[in-house]
Order: structure tokens, then C-alpha cells, then sequence
């Protein structure tokens, strides 16, 4: 029976892990998405492409900066994703996470809203400007 439920959890995390996010060629990228990646980000290095659901993340590195951009499948934007430092957030988030150990940190723009993000404990916290919580 323990072997069993083990079995189905193991299969249920890789089947919802295949979904969310799949690996891809770079050859497999639409042409209209890699041209809008290539326009927007000329000077992209170390560029890995994921599929999620029907849409397209590029996770990169451009100057010194590491990003990851969410595409459509006909190029648009949807989310940029930001690495900063934990001094870069804003000051309400600093003082929400004092005394925790945040391992990473980032911003992220989405439908034209900055919010936060601030890995603590293996979970990723997400926060408004303000320094509130967003589930």
C-alpha cells in the first residue's frame, strides 16, 4: 500500500512539473517569438528555452543582469522576470523579511504590475511595492 502512494505522488510530480514547464530546443521556438526575444534582447547569452502551456519563457544573461521573459506564441511580453539583489528591494519588503534568510530575490512585471519575489525557506514569497503579501 506505502509502495502504491508513493508511486502515484511520484508520478503526479512529474506529470504536473511536464506541465508547467517542458525544456525546448531552440529550433522548436515559434520564428515570431524568437524574433521579439532577439529585438527586445540583442545582447542575450547562455539562453535556455522553456514551453509553458502555450506560451514561451527565455531564461538568460545580458550584461550582468539574469532574466527570464515570458512570451505568447506570437512574441508579445506577457511577464519579465528580474534577479536583484536583496538591497533593491523595496524598503517595506526588506523590512517584511528581516531576520530571514532570503536566498534569492527578484522582480518581476506583469500586465503592467511590478511585484516582488523573494525565495525564503524553498518558497517562493511574492509581494506588491508596498510590501504586502500577493498569494
Amino acid at each position: 500500500m506505502k509502495r502504491n502512494i508513493v508511486l502515484v505522488a511520484v508520478l503526479a510530480t512529474t506529470i504536473s512539473t511536464a506541465v508547467f514547464a517542458q525544456k525546448m530546443a531552440s529550433y522548436k521556438v515559434p520564428v515570431a517569438v524568437k524574433q521579439a526575444f532577439e529585438k527586445a534582447y540583442p545582447n542575450a547569452k547562455s539562453i535556455k528555452w522553456d514551453k509553458e502551456g502555450n506560451d514561451y519563457e527565455a531564461s538568460f544573461q545580458q550584461v550582468k543582469e539574469e532574466l527570464s521573459v515570458v512570451f505568447d506564441a506570437k512574441g508579445q511580453v506577457l511577464e519579465v522576470e528580474k534577479e536583484i539583489e536583496f538591497s533593491a528591494l523595496p524598503a517595506a519588503i526588506q523590512t517584511a523579511l528581516k531576520g530571514k534568510k532570503v536566498k534569492e530575490a527578484a522582480m518581476i512585471t506583469k500586465g503592467g504590475k511590478t511585484m516582488y519575489e523573494a525565495e525564503v525557506g524553498g518558497k517562493d514569497l511574492m509581494f506588491d511595492a508596498q510590501g504586502k503579501t500577493i498569494k
